[in-house]
C-alpha cells in the first residue's frame, strides 16, 4: 500500500487503539528524541503538538482526533490547519494556552527541547521532544509516538513501510550515476549540506555542489557556475524560476537550466519531520534520475 494511502486509513476518524501483543495497555514508556524517558499513565484523549511534522505523525498513526491544538504551521493533512495554535509568532510556546485545553500529552520539536522538562512541569503531564529530523529521527519518532498514544502496531507498520520505500529508492539510484545539484531556497541561499535536506539529496543519488556555502549568506554566482550543477532544485514561492534563471546571465549557462532539470519543492517539503518525508525523497530522486525504476 503506498504510504499516503496508509497514512490515510490510518487517520480515519473513529479508529481504536489496536491490540499490541507483549505491550501493557497503560503506563506506557516511550524514548524520545532527546533521549529522555517519557511515561503516559493512561491513554492520551487531549494532545498538543507544538510541531508540524509530530502533529502529521499523531494524524498518521490513527490519533488525529484527539490532537486539541497545533502549532499554526501545520499544511497536512488539511484537518490539520484548522487546529488552534499554542505558538506564538516567534515561536514561542503560549502556556496559558495549552493550560486551558487541559491536554493529557504534549508532543513538542527538538528546537523546544531546552524547556520540555519545565514545560511538562508546569502542566503536570509529559511532553514527548521530537527527534533531528533526520529519516532516522523521524522514524523514531513515528515508532515512539505510536507507543505512547496507544497505537504501536501501526506505527512498527508504517516505520516498515518508509523504510521499505527508502530502501527501494536508494537501490535504484545506486544503478545510476551521481547528478551534481544545487538547492536554491530563494536569492541563491543554500540548504545546510550536513542537515535533513542534505540527506535527503545524498539518498536520491545527488551530490550537493555548495557543500562550501557559508550560513546565512547567498552561494557565490561565480562558485555556482564553477560547480556546473546539473540539476536545480528551487524552494517554490521564493522567487526563483527556470524562465528567470535562462533569463539571468549569471545563470542561464548553467548545464541544469540549459536541460531543463529544474524541480519547484513545496516550501515544507525539505523541512518536513513527518512520514510523507518519503514522499519528498521520491519526488527529489525522480527529479535527480527520471529513469530510475523508483516504483509508485
Amino acid at each position: 500500500m503506498p504510504l499516503a494511502a496508509l497514512a490515510l486509513a490510518a487517520s480515519a476518524c473513529g479508529m481504536k487503539p489496536e491490540p499490541v501483543g507483549v505491550l501493557p495497555s497503560f503506563p506506557r514508556s516511550a524514548q524520545d528524541g532527546a533521549g529522555r524517558t517519557v511515561t503516559v499513565k493512561d491513554q492520551p484523549a487531549r494532545i498538543v503538538s507544538l510541531d508540524p511534522g509530530l502533529t502529521e505523525t499523531a494524524f498518521a498513526l490513527g490519533a488525529g482526533a484527539d490532537v486539541v491544538a497545533a502549532s499554526g504551521a501545520e499544511t497536512y493533512p488539511p484537518a490539520a490547519r484548522r487546529l488552534p495554535a499554542v505558538l506564538d509568532s516567534d515561536g514561542h510556546t503560549e502556556t496559558a494556552r495549552i493550560r486551558k485545553l487541559h491536554p493529557d500529552l504534549v508532543l513538542a520539536p527538538a528546537s523546544l527541547s531546552g524547556e520540555a522538562t519545565a514545560l511538562g512541569s508546569a502542566l503536570h503531564i509529559p511532553v514527548y521532544v521530537g527527534g533531528d529530523g533526520t529519516l532516522q529521527g523521524i522514524e523514531h519518532d513515528v515508532s515512539q509516538v505510536g507507543v505512547i498514544t496507544g497505537y504501536a502496531m501501526r506505527g512498527r507498520t508504517l516505520v516498515q513501510h518508509m523504510q521499505e520505500r527508502v530502501e527501494s529508492i536508494s537501490k535504484a539510484v545506486g544503478q545510476e550515476p551521481p547528478v551534481r545539484v544545487f538547492v536554491d531556497s530563494g536569492f541563491f541561499y543554500t540548504i545546510d549540506p550536513n542537515g535533513p535536506a542534505g540527506q535527503l539529496i545524498s539518498i536520491a543519488g545527488g551530490i550537493d555542489v555548495a557543500t562550501d556555502a557559508q550560513p546565512g549568506k547567498p552561494y557565490p554566482i561565480s562558485k555556482l557556475r564553477a560547480a556546473k550543477p546539473q540539476a536545480y532544485l528551487a524552494v517554490a514561492g521564493r522567487g526563483t524560476t527556470l524562465a528567470g534563471l535562462r533569463t539571468s546571465p549569471a545563470t542561464k549557462r548553467l548545464p541544469a537550466v540549459r536541460s531543463g532539470r529544474f524541480l519547484l519543492i513545496d516550501p515544507t517539503a525539505l523541512t518536513d519531520r513527518g512520514p510523507r518525508v518519503v514522499a519528498t525523497l521520491r519526488e527529489i530522486a525522480h527529479a535527480l534520475h527520471p529513469s530510475a525504476p523508483l516504483g509508485g
